[in-house]
């Protein structure tokens, strides 16, 4: 039986995930109920089901008086199940199924660097079913929930690009790619920052500084990712330049400092990151009765002396969890640590968990400061980058900053799951 259950891991991971997601949604199980939102309002996912497949080519949206030409919509992940779902069904269960998948490889992810089942799944319980990956669906954001699913599904590719040398690999990395970018592209041209890091750090681990072999895994995949998300990438670009600089931006005057500060103006206050585990300190979120938001993000600047504009928005919590935030605490002193311990703190059969500890744990720091926006004096180098002037909302970091610290909770509790098991078998209370 024990032989079993270890040979088919995955897929008990896999019913897990499923039936936790089903626990998590399941009054959309009730006929007639429908997922409620802020945005994407159930209307608009009909408007889009019946410009399908023509909006593949081009179309006329006459809903306006005197019509419109719309643009042309990608063949992507969320278009793809627009068209063949039924509205109410994609409405009620879009997030769940981009959840369960970025869940599913995740687990995969985890799996493929040593650490056990009761990790993965505290891994992807801190990454993908706490704090905003899971509440911003009050919100809806749907389009963000499937750049999070592609962007699990490259950090698995990445390490099998790199690692088997093999030129598939490389295409199918760089298809997904491409297809994260056809998502929310904001959100994907941050956590693409990311990956593009843990790409170079897996391939400098394997390959070290080697031309040849960059070339032969990076190029299939910067080329296959062109191929499919360029042409909307390059017109997003063309659309942001002329926007900056066209007339309407002349018209309206707008100052840096006023671009700054509408750019910048949902940035995460540093003091608030206590509800990371103290759910609801601040507040559930803006307008809620039982529990109004009352911190300052989302404030318009200058709030406080002219009352204009926003005193604060945020639909979406960001707890995170006591046992969570222990273990990746635990990861990093584990990692840090120069003080020998009985048993090691890394265990011998894992030395490669401090490098890849390490790098999850900068990761986790860098995407925590930048989520800091405003707040954090640093980020103003960071909005003079190509197009990050453009990218509203510094919070957008918590993407892959809750995807990082799953990652870095999942190294904990695996040592400590380790240490106590060899601990055990030493003092003779385990065979």
């Amino acid at each position: 039986m024990i032989n079993l259950l270890k040979n088919n891991l995955v897929a008990i991971a896999a019913i897990l995930i499923a039936a936790f997601a089903l626990l998590i949604f399941h009054a959309m199980l009730i006929p007639g109920n429908l997922l409620f939102s802020t945005d994407d309002p159930l209307g608009n996912i009909v408007q889009g089901k019946l410009h399908f497949p023509d909006a593949f080519l081009g179309f006329w949206f006459d809903t306006p008086f005197f019509g419109s030409g719309a643009k042309l919509t990608s063949l992507s992940w969320n278009s793809f199940w627009i068209y063949f779902l039924p509205a109410v069904v994609f409405k009620n269960w879009f997030h769940a199924l981009n959840l369960v998948c970025a869940s599913f490889f995740l687990v995969l992810f985890l799996r493929e660097r040593g650490l056990g089942l009761p990790a993965q799944i505290l891994g992807i319980l801190t990454a993908f079913w706490l704090g905003s990956n899971l509440t911003l669906v009050y919100a809806s954001h749907y389009l963000k929930y499937s750049t999070i699913f592609l962007a699990a599904f490259v950090l698995w590719t990445i390490p099998r690009t790199i690692r088997r040398r093999s030129l598939a690999w490389s295409i199918v990395t760089g298809s997904a790619l491409g297809l994260m970018m056809l998502e929310q592209q904001d959100v994907a041209i941050f956590i693409g920052i990311f990956l593009g890091a843990f790409a170079l750090f897996e391939f400098i681990r394997f390959e070290g500084l080697k031309t040849v072999p960059f070339l032969l895994r990076f190029t299939p995949m910067i080329i296959c990712a062109l191929l499919i998300c360029g042409p909307a990438v390059l017109s997003s670009y063309l659309t942001i330049v002329k926007a900056t600089n066209g007339p309407a931006a002349a018209e309206a005057n707008e100052s840096p400092r006023q671009k700054w500060d509408f750019t910048t103006q949902w940035s995460w206050p540093p003091e608030e990151s206590i509800d990371f585990i103290a759910p609801g300190y601040t507040g559930w979120r803006s307008g809620e009765p039982e529990g109004p938001y009352w911190g300052r993000m989302g404030r318009s600047a200058g709030w406080e002396t002219s009352g204009q504009g926003f005193m604060n928005f945020k639909l979406e919590n960001h707890y995170l969890g006591a046992i969570s935030l222990i273990m990746v605490l635990f990861a990093i002193w584990a990692a840090l640590a120069k003080t020998k311990s009985e048993p090691p703190l890394i265990p011998v059969e894992c030395p490669h968990y401090r490098a890849e500890i390490i790098f999850w744990t900068s990761a986790t720091a860098l995407a925590l400061l930048l989520a800091f926006g405003k707040y954090f004096p640093l980020y103003w180098l960071f909005y003079q980058l190509p197009v990050v002037s453009s990218i509203r909302n510094p919070n957008k970091f918590f993407h892959i900053f809750q995807i990082a610290m799953g990652i870095l909770a999942a190294y904990g509790f695996d040592m400590i799951i380790r240490n106590s098991l060899l601990s055990s078998r030493q003092k003779g209370q385990i065979p």
